[in-house]
């Protein structure tokens, strides 16, 4: 391949000159495209090490008017915001049916924001045993093994609601997440939906340790669905919190999701 010098005005010739390329590649040494879909495959995939992609999604079936994350408990304001600041505890599991007695997995971070799991096998309408695992913010929670949930299962600490997974769904519906330690996340794009003809605002905010939730991309909303790209994603620093909310409307289904890639920070620097 003729490589042009910018310098020389001309073709490398005699091998005389010397230049450096980079590139990045999977495990084998296959160069593949540093953007888009493309490369995308590949963190996905988990050949570029690390990289890694995190899917976050929610809904909120029955709005109430008032602001609230995109997440099942909002659902007719029961919750409207989501509980961030409740000290870290160990969490219990109930369903609204006696059939589920199945395992389920609940991922999260602990108090120094690492990322950890648990595992708990529900006992239906009586609550379990607590987790040894402590958590400090809960990012998902899904069926493990056996048939998908019968009823609704709430995760609780100290008889506060963390995380709900609804009936028939297997998996939390939560538009919220919180970085890892030792990682910054880039958003690449945002997305949203209304199901009803009234309008609504939904917004992505941020809120960096020890600061406060501020918005950062907005989209109004009739009844129609939107989407933000981001061709240069935002960088979201370590142990911030994530949050999708919806403000306006009443008895409207909004659902929202967004995509991060997570990079860890030593390959930053």
């Amino acid at each position: 391949m003729a490589i042009w010098n910018k310098n020389t005005q001309s073709l490398r010739t005699n091998n005389n000159v010397l230049f450096e390329a980079q590139c990045i590649s999977d495990k084998d040494g296959n160069i593949i495209n540093s953007f888009g879909s493309a490369a995308n495959i590949e963190i996905a995939a988990g050949q570029v090490t690390g990289y890694r992609d995190v899917h976050k999604f929610g809904l909120v079936d029955g709005t109430a008017g008032a602001t609230s994350t995109v997440w099942s408990l909002a659902d007719n304001a029961l919750t409207a915001l989501y509980p961030w600041d409740i000290v870290p505890g160990t969490l219990s599991a109930v369903s609204s049916s006696a059939a589920d007695t199945q395992t389920i997995r609940i991922e999260g971070l602990d108090s120094d924001y690492n990322e950890v799991s648990a595992d708990l096998t529900l006992t239906g309408t009586v609550a379990t045993g607590t987790t040894t695992q402590v958590f400090h913010r809960v990012h998902r929670a899904y069926c493990l093994t056996g048939p998908t949930n019968v009823g609704r299962i709430t995760i609780v600490d100290t008889g506060e609601a963390r995380a709900v997974i609804d009936a028939n769904m297997g998996q939390t519906l939560m538009a919220l997440y919180t970085v890892p330690a030792g990682c910054t996340a880039f958003l690449s794009e945002f997305r949203a939906s209304t199901s009803k003809n009234q309008a609504c605002i939904v917004s992505i905010y941020v809120r960096q340790l020890g600061g406060a939730f501020r918005v950062q991309s907005t989209m109004s909303l009739f009844q129609s669905s939107s989407s933000v790209g981001y061709p240069v994603p935002l960088a979201i620093s370590e142990k911030s919190d994530i949050e999708v909310r919806v403000t306006g409307g009443t008895n409207n289904t909004i659902s929202s999701d967004f995509d991060l890639i997570l990079v860890h920070n030593d390959l930053l620097t």
